[in-house]
């Protein structure tokens, strides 16, 4: 059976034609960041057009940490948010070695629930999903909105863009200086596209925290006890009688020669102080 290339060039020209369908819908999506033409008038505060990110900051005691978080997280993605970072852990406190039986022991543990979230709320839902945890916490360590505007940062990248775009008009139709080589000249427009890039991802990360409110929350519940009947290690690895006996012995044995082989190694001075008492009652008998 002869096998035709031919069949290979529609998935192929299907492939290309969906990787340049994206690439223009990335570059049209860029190109919305440095847009300085705003619908509403931003001087009002509560103008629809401002850039204002809003964010919040819980930490709460919550009977259940587990059953707290997998409702928080629930909730925020019925809603349409994501679960960026959910991480439980149980934090120690105390551990107790209590004697319960000849050959075992109770262990007692306290430890203290803590689950640590990070989640992306669409912004209007951001006080709905607060208010639902409060309401449930059974005590508030501290609760943070924040509701910053970004609006002036976002113009200042989005002229300086129009700004390099008309620097760059201009210099095209000036004659161009004989100063620099063409590897300097390059590098300068390399660097003048990375800033133009840096400004564009910057406004375009400016507008992803205006629809999507950034929610980190801390839960902790009081302490929990946790008892276990674990064998006793060290009546486990005890040796039997005999053979503690016989090691006792043995200690005996080399804590007697130790002390003899001490006062031997003292003879020099026994010897002095036998000399010095028998001359001492030899000088007393004289005198007497």
């Amino acid at each position: 059976m002869r096998f035709s290339f031919h069949y290979l060039g529609i998935p192929l020209l299907a492939l290309c034609a969906c990787q340049s369908n994206v690439s223009k819908e990335m570059r049209d999506y860029a190109a919305t960041a440095d847009s300085t033409s705003l619908s509403n008038d931003i001087t009002q505060i509560n103008s629809a057009s401002r850039k204002r990110v809003k964010s919040a900051d819980v930490r709460c005691r919550v009977n259940n940490v587990f059953a707290a978080t997998s409702s928080m997280e629930q909730l925020v993605t019925r809603l349409g948010g994501i679960v960026v970072e959910s991480n439980l852990q149980n934090e120690s406190v105390q551990q107790f070695n209590l004697p319960y039986t000849a050959d075992s022991v109770k262990q007692v543990q306290l430890y203290t629930p803590i689950a640590n979230i990070t989640l992306k709320v669409p912004v209007e839902h951001l006080d709905s999903v607060v208010n639902a945890l409060t309401i449930n916490a059974a005590y508030i360590d501290h609760r943070v909105v924040k509701d910053q505007d970004m609006t002036l940062k976002y113009l200042a990248n989005a002229l300086k863009k129009e700004q390099h775009e008309q620097q760059e008009a201009q210099l095209a139709k000036v004659a161009p200086a004989k100063k620099g080589t063409t590897l300097d000249v390059v590098q300068y427009k390399d660097q003048k596209a990375e800033q133009i890039i840096d400004r564009q991802m910057d406004n375009l990360q400016i507008n992803d925290d205006v629809n999507y409110s950034t929610f980190t929350v801390q839960l902790f519940q009081p302490r929990i006890t946790d008892e276990q009947i674990v064998v006793n290690p060290e009546r486990l690895t005890r040796a039997g009688f005999g053979t503690e006996l016989l090691v006792a012995l043995r200690t005996g044995a080399d804590v007697f020669r130790n002390i003899l082989l001490f006062f031997i190694q003292l003879w020099p001075f026994l010897l002095a102080a036998a000399l010095g008492w028998f001359g001492y009652r030899k000088v007393l008998l004289r005198k007497s």
